[in-house]
């Protein structure tokens, strides 16, 4: 089965990792810089986020089958969600995850530059390119040698969309299943 976590996530959670297992010293500090980087706001609750992800009706119309969704709630040392759908067709699979950062720079730092506008590298084993879905700001990515396509969407400046997948001979099918999300919605999240 293809699961792959989200590289912010997993930043946070190597973050807590990190912080959990240093002297107090050493820990307090990591977590007093990971709440600076935070608006005092609250994460949006999984539960919430799951509504985004793509709807049983365009999946069943749409010949996709949803295998698993999972939720998580994040507080120490940065606040924040996360909703996760696998859905599979044939020999292919997505991954969608929607990340609520409560506009924690750092978790969507790893991204940033491949969302500037022209952002593109291209190469014999695929590329990644800036492009934009829904009016929001996004990159794609797509490697031939594994057949593997992504597409990571920055919606309000608070919420990561990401969606993973294999067996692709292009980005085409990802950007479908993303195109069922409603970010102009998800934006106005609080």
């Amino acid at each position: 089965m293809f699961r792959r976590a989200s590289s912010l996530v997993t930043a946070a959670l190597l973050f807590a990792t990190a912080a959990c297992n240093n002297p107090a010293p050493q820990k307090a500090e990591l977590e007093r810089m990971a709440r600076s980087m935070q608006s005092m706001g609250e994460p949006v609750k999984f539960e919430t986020l799951q509504e985004y992800l793509p709807s049983a009706e365009f999946l069943k119309q749409d010949g996709w089958q949803k295998t698993e969704m999972t939720g998580m709630a994040l507080s120490v040392p940065v606040k924040g969600s996360q909703a996760q759908v696998t859905i599979r067709k044939g020999d292919t699979e997505i991954v969608v995850d929607i990340i609520d950062t409560v506009f924690n720079q750092s978790l969507y730092a790893p991204v940033a530059a491949f969302l500037a506008s022209g952002f593109s590298v291209k190469n014999d084993t695929g590329h990644k390119k800036a492009i934009t879905i829904q009016n929001q700001p996004a990159f794609e990515e797509w490697a031939l040698t594994d057949r593997r396509a992504s597409i990571t969407v920055l919606v309000g400046e608070r919420f990561l969309v990401h969606l993973q997948g294999k067996g692709f001979s292009g980005t085409d099918p990802v950007k479908a299943v993303a195109s069922q999300i409603n970010m102009a919605k998800l934006a106005t999240l609080k």
